[in-house]
């Protein structure tokens, strides 16, 4: 028997001694299923075997009430004379006659019983030896336990082993019973310890292999705490695994049916007192001292630890908690759901009570789902507060749809419906929707605060019910009694902006809110935001709105009511055209936003990533977080708001030159309402933008212009949010209409709004429309400025107008080294098109260097080969080319093997740099003044007409 050695020895040796006729008693205890029986079992084998006789019996505590029901078993195996038998029935049947039926437990027997049992019982004991067993002797009937008294007392000389097994802690009214028998010189006591881990790894080694063995060992001593039931258990659990574990991964137990049974039937063996603090623990966890399981269970603390030692003897329970969750699990499944409910709460009165974190009551009282009284609910609701700041969304819904439940003042259900409202919307922007009713019935009934208010304005806006949010706006601010006005006011002037049709600009809604520049103390960040945002919208990049900004994006931490806030100061240094500083603050809250899983967050900070990446002149980032922005939430849970990133991946996309996923976004979806809102103006800016990109000017002027009307009409012309005037001048630079482009640039140089980035843009464009005497300082003055704003890609244009006009001015070699620098931009931002197109310019100057020149080996390539080999020469990969190119990614490499064979290369690094999408076209005498890039585009665009 596994690690059993030492107690057969010493039973051994006690039968030994027995049979040389000195009677010996022992008593074998242990905890629960610590292997008692087994043992005993084993040893009586044994015994056997030697020629003994061997009568066991098993006490019950379903038998306790029968009289001498012990006995009656050990005298069933023996075998007796019919005489014998006979005069034993008569006498025990008259005992249980005489017996009087009005005291308190069992009266003892007749002495004369006592007397034939005892001395039947030694006469067995008068040919063999004799080995009496008794199994959990805390359950024999009092009456058994007087005969076996009686018994011990007079075996001293007699070849009789007794042996008794019990648990470790037995039952008060068993005491004098144990008394008795330990003042006796013959008894032994003998304890079961569970199985230490080499008795775990003996056990183990009779199923498995020494590998096996030596990686279960350790975790499987450490689930099962010695106790051989359990252990057996979780051995049964591997080997019945469905999914046998895979060596790598031993380590960790397989916990199944047989374990959960196993733990059940650990727990009752013993009394009822067991099962329900194995129940009270498992419902407490870490919390459930011996103090709080009496309180609970209405014992004393004492009766509580008594049975938590029983519970920790019998490998369960470890340091006052479970040893392994699979048992806590087992005895919360066998939990009855009605007396589980109302344990949890029970547990959640009296851990309030004991001052415990909210989190840990609400987790009580929604096991419970009930919340009992007003104390209930604010623990519930400050449980969700908890749960949001640590991005426990789904714990928040549920404290906060509990607790509005059973809330019955309506202020406080009010309020917890916009919590609610909020928790859902940073995972579930569709499903916070639903709270819309709530919230709006709160308010029409009073009970909403100004910040609930806006919270139903936000949604309504965002759930494309602007005249609704209007109205509620505007109730708002015809209040008397608003707490913050100024809150108010200065939302309204933010949405005139990004709502204009349905927030018209009154001077009844405080548009002084913004005033001189002055903001609102730094104690109010929400407020002094959204000011610092609506002054550069209205007054332009004012120095105090990005100081603002700036220091609002550096302190004030991310949460769901801040999160507007730091939207607002990331565009204000957006439409201030500070990117570069927007571009790090932003990095570093998407990241926390990623970390933290809140998809609205990440949508929205996405969003807005994208732009300021196109503002600096990275396509190609701009289109990764557009693209990632709009995989987060279906058409119908963007709304209006799906503008932004869609114009934003636009405009990459045609930079780029991937005509074709551009194509592609103008068959999106797009809400009806969205061209009512500022998202409408840019998306027709971007579609503009690829109209003129693929030589249909026509179409491009209409969008540009539709996009000016909107913005005139709206009173929100901020260049920073769409320059059409540049998109109008750009058109009309390709018609031949310098005066007209140049009157659009001058206005819109003219706006309060125009920064670093508009007004080089702007320059760049008015030196296409101005005399060669005065192209180079323009250029000049718009490099510096885009120097300032960070835009590559804008910077490489300009740099290769700058390199015309130096050519034009006869300055070779500088106008060489300017468009080498514009060329390597280019190719820096993937902008595919500008890169071509300065690469052009460099090979139709007729100057060597510069810009790569084709070579017989470039002439040699097909058309499908040069677009491929141009492509590859921009860094894209064989799957990149075959989507742009509408071909399979095995065409790509069958044109990319012979184009390193023409070309005597190997790979597609050394691919000369800037090689043409397509055949050069010649540019007349008319056309040089214009510079190649504007007479290309005024080809194309004639071509198209």
């Amino acid at each position: 028997m596994v690690e059993r050695h030492r107690e057969i020895a010493a039973l051994r040796q006690l039968f030994a001694r027995s049979q040389r006729g000195h009677g010996q008693v022992a008593l074998l205890t242990g905890g629960v299923a610590s292997g008692k029986t087994k043992l005993l079992n084993t040893f009586a084998d044994i015994a056997s075997e030697s020629g003994a006789i061997v009568l066991t019996a098993t006490a019950s505590r379903a038998e306790q009430t029968i009289r001498l029901g012990v006995v009656d078993q050990l005298l069933q195996q023996a075998t007796l004379s019919r005489e014998v038998a006979g005069n034993l029935s008569l006498s025990i049947e008259e005992n249980a006659i005489s017996a009087p039926q009005d005291t308190d437990g069992d009266p003892p027997p007749h002495p004369q019983v006592i007397r034939e049992l005892s001395a039947t019982l030694l006469g067995i004991a008068s040919d063999r030896p004799l080995v009496l067993g008794v199994d959990d002797v805390q359950f024999a009937d009092s009456q058994s336990l007087q005969v076996l008294l009686h018994l011990q007392r007079r075996m001293r000389s007699a070849p009789v082993l007794l042996i008794l097994t019990e648990w470790s802690q037995p039952r008060p009214r068993q005491l004098p019973f144990h008394i008795e028998i330990a003042r006796l010189p013959y008894f032994s006591r003998i304890r079961l310890a569970p199985l230490s881990q080499a008795g775990v790894a003996e056990l183990l080694a009779q199923r498995f292999d020494p590998v096996t063995v030596r990686q279960l060992a350790p975790p499987y001593y450490q689930a099962s705490g010695g106790n051989p039931l359990l252990l057996h258990a979780l051995i049964e659990d591997y080997l019945s695994s469905e999914h046998p574990v895979s060596p790598e991964s031993r380590a960790a137990p397989v916990v199944g049916d047989a374990f959960a049974q196993a733990v059940l039937a650990c727990l009752h063996r013993w009394e009822l007192t067991l099962f329900q603090v194995a129940r009270g623990l498992a419902l407490l966890g870490e919390h459930g001292s011996p103090h709080r399981l009496g309180r609970l269970l209405g014992m004393t603390a004492d009766s509580a630890a008594q049975v938590l030692d029983v519970l920790t003897m019998a490998g369960l329970v470890e340091n006052g908690g479970f040893r392994h969750p699979g048992a806590r699990a087992a005895v919360l499944r066998d939990f009855p759901p009605d007396e589980r409910s109302a344990l949890h709460a029970h547990a959640a009165e009296l851990l309030n009570q004991d001052g415990e974190s909210a989190t840990t009551v609400a987790g009580h009282l929604i096991a419970a789902n009930r919340a009992d009284g007003r104390w209930a609910v604010t623990v519930l609701r400050e449980a969700a507060e908890l749960a949001l700041e640590h991005d426990e969304e789904m714990l928040a819904s549920a404290c906060l749809e509990l607790a509005q439940r059973e809330c019955a003042d309506e202020r406080d259900r009010a309020m917890l419906t916009e919590l609610l409202a909020r928790a859902e919307w940073r995972s579930r922007p569709a499903t916070a929707g639903h709270r819309i009713n709530g919230l709006k019935k709160a308010l029409r009934d009073g009970y909403l605060s100004d910040t609930g208010s806006l919270t139903l304005v936000k949604y309504l806006l965002w759930h494309g019910k602007a005249d609704e949010a209007a109205a509620t706006l505007r109730s708002l601010l015809r209040r008397q009694d608003t707490d913050d006005r100024g809150e108010l006011q200065l939302a309204y002037l933010l949405l005139t902006f990004s709502h204009p049709p349905h927030f018209p600009r009154h001077p009844d809604v405080g548009f002084d809110v913004v005033g001189d520049g002055a903001l609102p103390p730094a104690e109010a960040p929400g407020r002094r935001a959204a000011a610092a945002l609506g002054a550069v919208l209205t007054r332009g990049p004012l120095d105090t709105a990005v100081d603002a900004a700036e220091h609002i994006l550096q302190t004030c931490a991310m949460t769901d009511r801040s999160l507007d806030t730091l939207l607002h100061a990331l565009l204000t240094l957006v439409y201030a055209e500070r990117s570069d500083r927007a571009a790090v603050l932003c990095d570093s809250l998407l990241a926390e936003a990623d970390h933290r899983r809140a998809t609205a967050w990440r949508t929205q900070l996405r969003t807005v990533r994208s732009d300021i990446a196109m503002r600096l002149g990275d396509p190609l980032l701009a289109a990764e977080h557009a693209r990632a922005a709009l995989d987060q939430l279906s058409a119908k849970e963007w709304g209006a708001g799906i503008g932004t990133p869609l114009s934003t991946l636009l405009l990459a996309t045609t930079a780029m030159g991937d005509f074709a996923e551009a194509a592609s976004l103008l068959k999106y979806p797009v809400p009806s309402d969205m061209f009512t809102t500022w998202f409408g103006p840019p998306y027709l800016y971007a579609r503009g933008q690829y109209f003129l990109a693929t030589g249909r000017s026509t179409a491009a002027l209409n969008d540009f212009r539709q996009c000016g009307a909107l913005m005139t009409e709206w009173n929100i012309d901020h260049p920073a949010i769409a320059p059409w005037r540049s998109g109008v001048a750009q058109v009309q630079l390709l018609l031949g209409r310098a005066g007209q482009a140049r009157q659009s640039l001058v206005d819109q140089m003219a706006l309060p709004g125009a920064g670093a980035r508009t007004r080089g843009v702007s320059l760049r464009l008015l030196a296409a429309s101005s005399p060669p005497t005065l192209r180079t300082h323009q250029l000049e003055e718009s490099t510096k400025l885009l120097l300032e704003s960070g835009d590559q890609l804008e910077l490489a244009a300009t740099l290769g107008a700058l390199a015309e006009a130096g050519r034009a001015d006869g300055e070779q070699a500088k106008a060489r080294e300017t468009l080498e620098r514009a060329v390597e931009l280019a190719r820096g931002c993937h902008a595919t098109a500008l890169h071509q197109q300065l690469v052009s310019s460099g090979d139709t100057s007729g100057e060597h260097g510069g810009a790569p020149r084709e070579t017989d080996g470039v002439a040699s390539l097909t058309k499908a080969e040069r677009r491929v080999a141009a492509l590859a020469g921009l860094g894209h990969t064989n799957r990149t080319i075959s989507r742009k190119l509408g071909i399979t990614v095995s065409t790509v490499e069958q044109h990319l093997t012979r184009v390193y064979r023409k070309l005597n290369v190997r790979s597609r690094a050394e691919l000369p740099s800037g090689l043409p999408l397509h055949p050069i076209p010649t540019i007349a005498a008319s056309d040089r003044e214009e510079g190649p890039l504007t007479a290309l585009h005024r080809r194309a665009s004639a071509a198209q007409c």
